[in-house]
């Protein structure tokens, strides 16, 4: 890796400091950067400040189980999720997974597959890893913010997807027509008015617009 490339962050959630201590250093050694907690009242706050690339979660914790972090996490969060458990039951995974973790390892595992996974899953992500409540979906015209969804048509959502990805950049309608709806010649002035003031009643009923 360069040496001016930012490293990638591991948020190492582990209440045996043996094994934490065991994968900070294994991290540290195909050179990513790793935080550790060992609570699971403290996880969401770390999420959030930290911004890490890939979650290692063990479901055991105290105060709050892995199960219960990693559906708050994904209430604002895609970051990619590996659950450790001492757990073996099938249907224990099958509940990690359906809450929204990428993979799932039982212990006693092999370290260094682990480190193996973490990498496919931080290449498979790279640059889509995103922290905020608001998900933008241009593809299927979605909106959606802590499970509310607003529906909106292509061009609605083609015009959206451009103003919430360069919120501090001010478009003319001229800029609008061009990249927004380069295949849409025919649409004029009030079709843009009409299609921004649509949303914008749509995101003041989610209180969205505070987020933007």
């Amino acid at each position: 890796m360069n040496e001016t490339q930012e490293k990638q962050k591991i948020l190492i959630v582990e209440d045996d400091l043996d094994i934490a201590e065991s994968l900070a250093l294994f991290y540290h050694h195909h050179n990513l950067e790793t935080l550790h907690i060992d609570d699971g009242a403290n996880v969401i706050q770390a999420v959030s400040t930290y911004q890490p690339d890939l979650i290692v979660l063990d479901i055991m914790l105290p105060n709050k189980t892995g199960i219960e972090c990693c559906e708050e996490i994904r209430q604002f969060s895609n970051v990619p999720i590996i659950m450790l458990t001492a757990k073996v039951n099938q249907s224990d995974k099958n509940i990690g997974l359906s809450t929204g973790a990428d993979d799932y390892l039982c212990k006693p595992f092999d370290t260094m597959e682990l480190i193996l996974r973490s990498k496919s899953l931080l290449a498979r992500t790279h640059g889509t890893v995103s922290f905020s409540k608001l998900t933008v979906d241009p593809e299927k015209g979605k909106v959606v913010y802590q499970d509310k969804k607003v529906e909106l048509s292509t061009l609605e959502a083609s015009l959206f997807s451009l103003l919430y990805n360069k919120p501090d950049r001010i478009y003319s309608r001229d800029e609008i027509l061009d990249l927004a709806y380069p295949q849409y010649r025919h649409i004029t002035d009030r079709t843009i008015d009409s299609h921004v003031k649509k949303f914008a009643i749509s995101l003041k009923r989610l209180a969205l617009l505070k987020i933007l």
